[in-house]
């Protein structure tokens, strides 16, 4: 081989060999930044579930733990990962929650719980909307989606349907039939270890069991069953947001 040809296939092996790390590069720094992420969620998940429960000096015992990996993110992440690469509100959202977290710690060591949980409640909002801007996509927006389809529901547990009028059973069907599809979205695509975990294969049984229940008690014009199941899945609906959010 000429010394000019060598060269020249020299330089394609590069371009190759470039062409192909880079997006390897590019999805590992944005897979990084989702694990640090799942970390420090989990600690804001138990944060807020201690917060609500009136527990400030356990919810300040995991702000210590979301601080602590906050301030990692913040850090190893000054400049966004690949997905993120084009959001101008990158550093912005991270010192947002930041403080947030911040205030949360204060009002938590003053055992001021209420506090707290106002503090903490819209860091989920700023980070799923961080994620929709971007067109990032996780397992934790399937989460998102089916709890706030099963909120709209819950509004017939204080309000339940006349079923005198079409209407509102009309309305009833099409939210019930949200949550079931929601359910069902995040069974089909749970990642391979939550997919596996007993807990969470038993919330999913139980959770579309009796929720499918409810078209029985609307064919039935059952108000008290819609009531009852309501009751009986809601705590469900809040453990699947707190152990697989």
């Amino acid at each position: 081989m000429s010394r000019r040809l060598e060269h020249v296939f020299r330089a394609f092996l590069i371009t190759i060999v470039f062409a192909s790390s880079a997006p390897v590069k590019a999805a590992e720094s944005t897979k990084a930044f989702h694990d640090a992420l799942a970390t420090a969620y989990g600690h804001y998940r138990e944060s807020v579930f201690y917060a609500e429960r009136g527990n400030a000096m356990s919810a300040a015992f995991e702000l210590d733990g979301l601080m602590a990996a906050w301030a990692n993110i913040s850090t190893t992440f000054g400049t966004p990962p690949d997905a993120y690469s084009k959001d101008g509100q990158w550093l912005t959202t991270l010192r947002d929650i930041g403080r947030r977290i911040g205030t949360a710690q204060k009002s938590a060591a003053e055992g001021r719980a209420e506090d707290t949980l106002s503090a903490l409640t819209p860091i989920r909002r700023i980070l799923s909307d961080l994620r929709r801007r971007n067109g990032v996509v996780i397992f934790s927006d399937c989460i998102d989606t089916a709890n706030a389809a099963f909120k709209k529901l819950f509004h017939f547990r204080r309000q339940p349907p006349d079923f005198s009028k079409p209407e509102q059973v009309k309305d009833l069907g099409g939210r019930l039939k949200s949550v079931i599809t929601s359910y069902q979205r995040c069974r089909d695509t749970a990642p391979p270890k939550i997919a596996a975990d007993a807990q969470f294969q038993r919330l999913m049984k139980d959770s579309l069991f009796y929720l499918d229940r409810i078209w029985l008690a609307i064919e039935e014009k059952n108000q008290l069953n819609v009531v009852n199941i309501l009751r009986r899945v809601v705590s469900s609906d809040k453990i699947l947001w707190l152990r697989f959010g």
